[in-house]
């Protein structure tokens, strides 16, 4: 899981109109929609899991732990409010990251935490981003200048949880880094600024971004997968939070821009694109990939235009057969009346997603359980930035 960021929703019909396409080339299958099929994750047994999730109390998060059949205890508290999420390679441990990008990370499950990670004595300001990179190791983005954390210059760091020390990682700047333990390779996005503009367009600066892939041990030169300059007359993004799978075989980014959409595209792991698929939703990026690396999970709407604000439903795409899947139109009527925020695999193939009512402000919405076959869903209670525990 990563930082959850929703931006303002566009008027008119564009809004409520949901265009799917999708797009193959020759190095792909032909994919085929489907209302559900089977979604269990290659090559892993199921394991005894638990939903970890935030229920929101005042200025804090309170940890709960919920099984399967709905069954909910509390785990503890974190000193804050939380926006960002990941869990640990074995699923024993939890980092997050709190709100508004202030210079710590709460290790709030597992052996590890609980405890506190103040990044301040490395000189960092803020911080924007975390993944996983072993089983005691983070790599995180910040900043080291200025009061909030700023995701075009900021950089690349470790920290070793057992000890809390921080280093810089290679001094590279990036953002949203995104790592595979099993194979050692990370993804992360770069910025570069090419001019600051001129009278004629504002003195709006012009920007490349690149998504990188790196090797986190053992060296080697950083590769650029692809690439995209713009002018940033708004915010937009061309590879937005980069998802490595794992086995690092794909990459999984959104762009995104003014309108209210997300064009997923997919990528092999030498940044080749074989998909893209554009979905014109009310609601933030969220995806996961299996634990076998094969099957891709978004949220997003249904294909048809009618009822866009009440009928969020999850995707699943098979990278290998091309096939994708999704929930029946109407499974998640009536539980996701705002936005699908979140989306976590099980290792049976069932998910966790976090529906979100975006018109209700300060309340951690709910946890849904939606089935291996896409076509069931138990509403687990409040909670959000859900993740599966071991």
């Amino acid at each position: 899981m990563n930082s959850h960021h929703h931006g303002e929703r566009a008027g008119g019909a564009r809004v409520l109109a949901v265009a799917v396409m999708i797009t193959i080339l020759a190095a792909a299958c032909a994919a085929v929609l489907a209302a559900a099929g089977p979604a269990a994750a290659a090559g892993r047994t199921a394991a005894a899991q638990s939903v970890l999730t935030l229920r929101t109390a005042g200025d804090h998060d309170a940890l709960w732990l919920v099984s399967p059949d709905g069954t909910a205890a509390a785990a503890g508290t974190l000193p804050g409010l939380a926006e960002a999420v990941a869990v640990s390679p074995d699923g024993s441990t939890v980092a997050y990251l709190p709100n508004q990008g202030k210079p710590y990370i709460w290790i709030a499950h597992g052996a590890l935490g609980p405890k506190t990670i103040s990044l301040t004595a490395a000189g960092i300001t803020g911080v924007g981003g975390l993944t996983w990179t072993a089983a005691d190791r983070l790599m995180i983005s910040a900043s080291t200048s200025g009061k909030y954390y700023d995701l075009y210059t900021a950089r690349l760091f470790t920290v070793d949880v057992k000890t809390g020390s921080v280093e810089g990682f290679r001094k590279l700047r990036g953002a949203q880094p995104s790592a595979d333990p099993g194979t050692g390779k990370m993804t992360y996005v770069h910025f570069k600024k090419l001019d600051n503009g001129n009278a004629k367009n504002d003195h709006t600066p012009k920007y490349r971004e690149s998504m990188m892939m790196t090797q986190v041990v053992g060296g080697g030169a950083d590769v650029i997968l692809d690439s995209a300059e713009y002018r940033l007359f708004y915010e937009q993004r061309a590879f937005s939070a980069p998802l490595l799978a794992p086995g690092a075989q794909w990459i999984m980014a959104g762009r995104t821009g003014s309108d209210p959409e997300v064009t997923y595209t997919l990528y092999d792991g030498v940044g080749y694109a074989n998909l893209w698929l554009t979905l014109f939703a009310p609601s933030p990026q969220a995806a996961a990939w299996a634990p076998g690396g094969g099957k891709v999970a978004f949220t997003g709407v249904p294909e048809t235009p009618a009822d866009v604000f009440d009928d969020g439903c999850v995707y699943i795409m098979d990278v290998d057969s091309g096939q994708l899947t999704r929930t029946p139109k109407t499974l998640l009527s009536g539980l996701a009346p705002g936005w699908l925020d979140g989306v976590a695999w099980a290792a049976d193939g069932s998910l966790v997603v976090d529906a979100l009512d975006s018109n209700v402000l300060g309340q951690s919405g709910k946890v849904l359980l939606i089935g291996a076959g896409l076509d069931t869903v138990k509403d687990l209670g409040e909670g959000h930035l859900s993740v599966w525990v071991k």
